[in-house]
């Protein structure tokens, strides 16, 4: 979220630097006393893109669960292009390490390169993410060493796509993933 921010920051502060030009013969360099009752704005309304992340019900994440199973079958028949049309770009993806896919050819690359189809067999609401369970099956042109096994990944959806995409560890009570939006590095190889 950092990075996003320094653009309107900078933008901000050429334009209170421009705002003084023209008005004086030089420079103020004149040290001022701020009011007494100066006090700063709240971080969370500090920064105005800032929105805290909706957490969903079990009834919105079970109204989810037909975009969850389309994507699933989608990976399952091997349509990459068809899964990646799910995801909203920049999206966060996790599973041995977190990353950000910030095109559309890498999200479509991360569907393509995923070795297992998978079949959705149930959602529950975790805090801000919807999870699903899925069973692995295998997929044309890929080698599933997992195939049968039960898998559970948890999604960010907004306005009907995915903007985090996080395998959950197989570890009794492991959380989804972290309660609030991070900012994940750059795919490796990416510049």
């Amino acid at each position: 979220m950092a990075a996003r921010l320094r653009c309107p920051l900078v933008a901000l502060a050429a334009v209170a630097a421009i705002s003084g030009c023209g008005d004086a013969p030089g420079p103020d360099y004149s040290l001022k006393t701020p009011p007494g009752n100066a006090v700063a704005p709240p971080a969370a309304t500090a920064s105005p893109g800032a929105k805290k992340q909706p957490h969903p019900t079990q009834r919105q994440a079970e109204r989810l669960r037909p975009l969850l199973a389309g994507w699933a079958a989608a990976v399952r028949r091997g349509d990459s292009d068809r899964a990646a049309r799910y995801f909203d770009v920049p999206a966060v993806v996790a599973q041995s390490m977190t990353v950000e896919l910030r095109t559309r050819a890498e999200v479509r690359r991360f569907n393509d390169e995923l070795p297992c189809g998978a079949r959705l067999l149930e959602v529950q609401h975790d805090g801000r993410y919807v999870v699903g369970t899925f069973r692995l099956t295998e997929r044309p042109g890929h080698a599933c060493a997992a195939s049968g096994q039960l898998v559970r990944v948890a999604f960010v959806i907004r306005a009907r796509h995915f903007t985090e995409w996080r395998q959950v560890p197989d570890v009794r009570g492991a959380p989804p993933g972290p309660a609030e939006p991070e900012d994940a590095p750059p795919p490796p190889g990416s510049a």
